[in-house]
């Protein structure tokens, strides 16, 4: 058994999850993006949309370099690549992955609405009502997390409370 994972091993070369955000290109774009909109000096103002979404000066600067250079791509053919391990979609209100959340929404609807069956049809001394009830809150509660993670595609800086 140990010489077929050694086998299998063998077979796999090393990836690299994202070149994009690596490329020499990418990282001036987005020290100069900073240097220029992101100081304590700078009349730069973030759209209320971002704001509302808790994007920053520095994920803007990366988001906007990030377009350019595929733009950049597009036109003379290259490959567009990926960064910090994901696909660039075009954010739309301040969501990342707009279909994604438009899906999860309705997803949420459809559970809320299988609850609200689950409370009228199910009698309320059936045993088994506590567990589908509880189940009910429990995918609810994943679909409005889901959409909060489609909103901005990671959540790592969703919740700062320190946006410096």
């Amino acid at each position: 058994m140990n010489i077929v994972y050694a086998v299998l091993l063998a077979l796999f070369t090393p990836v690299f999850a994202s070149s994009g955000d690596r490329d020499d290109n990418f990282i001036q774009c987005v020290q100069l993006c900073k240097i220029q909109n992101c100081g304590t000096s700078s009349t730069y103002s973030m759209p209320l949309a971002l704001q509302l979404t808790r994007w920053t000066c520095d994920e803007d600067c990366k988001y906007g370099c990030m377009h350019e250079i595929v733009d950049k791509h597009a036109k003379i053919g290259k490959p567009i690549e990926q960064y910090y391990g994901k696909w660039p979609f075009w954010r739309f209100a301040g969501a990342q992955e707009p279909a994604s959340v438009v899906f999860s929404l309705f997803n949420l609807l459809v559970h809320w609405k299988g609850a609200a069956k689950l409370g009228r049809r199910i009698p309320d001394n059936h045993p088994m009502k506590p567990y589908y009830v509880q189940w009910s809150v429990l995918a609810m509660n994943m679909w409005i997390w889901s959409t909060v993670f489609h909103i901005r595609g990671e959540c790592s800086s969703f919740f700062k409370y320190d946006r410096n």
